[in-house]
């Protein structure tokens, strides 16, 4: 599907349409103005001269006048310009232009309909003449010269005019596509960064180091971004430091409930009821266990291995150790895994942990009897994991928000759990720059962590 042009861009079209609109008006007034101004001047040009002849004609030396008028056609170049003298006496026409009848004034005479085809044998392409005529005492005297070199100058101003407005089109169209493209990069970059801290990572910022107004919005929000971050760090500091400070509190509680619970003389009923508070305890302590690893992990204090991991192997060991878990709960767990090694750089702990969370929580909320799988694969050049159920599924407006601390869906509500479970695996799948994805699995869902790219000479060593 192609990608719509983007604002920029197209202001930036409407900008160079604009330009060349503009262009184009300039050159066709300037195509205007010169041509009367060309024409204008011819017409002048043609008066001056049969007012010259007219001149010659009142001093009454038709001699004079006849050899003037030779003399004028000599000189001219072959059919540029024109000449004729017509004898009021006896009617006889002396130059080399030769009319049907003399006229007075200015007059357009067309070639082959006013002025016969070999007057301007040789002339080119001259199809029309500016002429003048003045009678005087001895006669008519008209002088005429021809349009083409207006056509000539016309036509050269239409071509620098096109010339002008293709330069001019490809220079503005050039650069406002350079201009619309940075632009689009940093919008880009920009809504790259407000989605990667709109799915947790509160670190990124735009930096845009350019100095017009793109770049100053992208500064305020680096500054929303920053004041940002400091809130939900300290947020997350509370929640860490509550649980650090509630975990020996709770521990001491629990060593002085516990002989109460075994104890035998303490009635039945009230053992039942420690042993309940007891259990509540635990799940206490669990949750505050969880934030404390979940503040680690994110935190960057966490140092983890560098090692390779085979996803495969690591697929069979936690499917081995959780299928018991699973058939007690009355599900079937299932292992699905590619005929080929294939490892990945990481901490096999951390990921194990990460396997086994998204399995329990796949054993927990799915009613029984359900179909749970694990896959180990290549998407592409990506190597990757993923836990699949037919159970309920999560509605896809809630996919992103589950990955969130604390948050738990209404149908989870009855499911014992802290709400951290897929924080913590998106944690350790971000220490590993692996991308957590929740699809439907029509029934269903399906959670995958997608790894960095590899080689797929390492991608597929064959197993021995």
């Amino acid at each position: 599907m192609r990608r719509p042009l983007s604002w920029s861009m197209r202001f930036a079209l409407a900008l160079s349409a604009v330009f060349a609109i503009g262009t184009l008006s300039a050159g066709g007034l300037s195509y205007l103005f010169l041509s009367r101004e060309m024409t204008a001047r011819l017409s002048a040009d043609v008066r001056s001269g049969a007012e010259s002849l007219a001149r010659i004609a009142a001093a009454g030396d038709r001699t004079d006048l006849q050899e003037q008028i030779l003399a004028q056609v000599r000189s001219s170049r072959a059919g540029a310009s024109l000449f004729a003298f017509v004898d009021a006496a006896t009617g006889k026409a002396t130059g080399s232009l030769h009319l049907a009848a003399p006229f007075e004034g200015a007059r357009r005479l067309l070639v082959g309909q006013d002025i016969p085809e070999s007057d301007v044998t040789g002339t080119g392409n001259a199809e029309a003449y500016l002429a003048y005529g003045i009678r005087t005492g001895l006669g008519w005297v008209i002088a005429a010269r021809d349009e083409a070199w207006v056509a000539e100058s016309s036509e050269i101003q239409i071509q620098t005019t096109a010339w002008s407005l293709v330069l001019a089109a490809l220079l503005s169209m050039g650069l406002a596509a350079i201009i619309a493209r940075r632009n689009e990069r940093r919008i880009d970059r920009m809504d790259r960064v407000l989605d990667q801290v709109g799915e947790g990572r509160f670190g990124r910022r735009i930096r845009d180091a350019g100095s017009d107004d793109l770049a100053a919005l992208a500064a305020r929000v680096d500054r929303m971004l920053d004041r940002l971050e400091a809130g939900v760090a300290s947020i997350r500091q509370v929640s860490t430091d509550v649980a650090h400070d509630l975990r020996a509190p709770l521990a001491r509680l629990r060593m002085r409930l516990e002989p109460q619970a075994l104890s035998g003389e303490v009635p039945a009923e009230t053992r039942h009821e420690i042993g309940s508070a007891l259990m509540d305890i635990d799940a206490i302590a669990a949750t505050f266990d969880a934030i404390l690893r979940l503040a680690r992990l994110q935190s960057g204090t966490v140092e983890r291995r560098n090692d390779p991991v085979d996803l495969g192997e690591m697929a069979a060991s936690v499917r081995e150790i959780l299928q018991a878990t699973a058939e007690e709960s009355g599900h079937i767990l299932e292992l699905d895994l590619p005929p080929t090694r294939m490892e990945v750089q990481g901490d096999e702990d951390m990921l194990s942990q990460a396997l086994t969370n998204l399995v329990v929580n796949a054993i927990k909320h799915c009613p029984p009897p359900a179909s749970i799988r694990i896959t180990a694969g290549m998407r592409g050049v990506q190597p990757y994991l993923a836990v699949s159920d037919n159970g309920p599924g999560i509605p896809e407006a809630d996919r992103t928000r589950v990955m969130e601390r604390f948050v738990r869906l209404d149908a989870s509500r009855s499911v014992p759990g802290t709400g951290l479970g897929l924080s913590l695996v998106a944690a350790i799948g971000d220490l590993h720059q692996a991308r957590l994805v929740l699809e439907d699995n029509a029934p269903g869902l399906s959670v995958s962590m997608l790894f960095p790219p590899i080689e797929a000479a390492q991608a597929t060593l064959t197993k021995p």
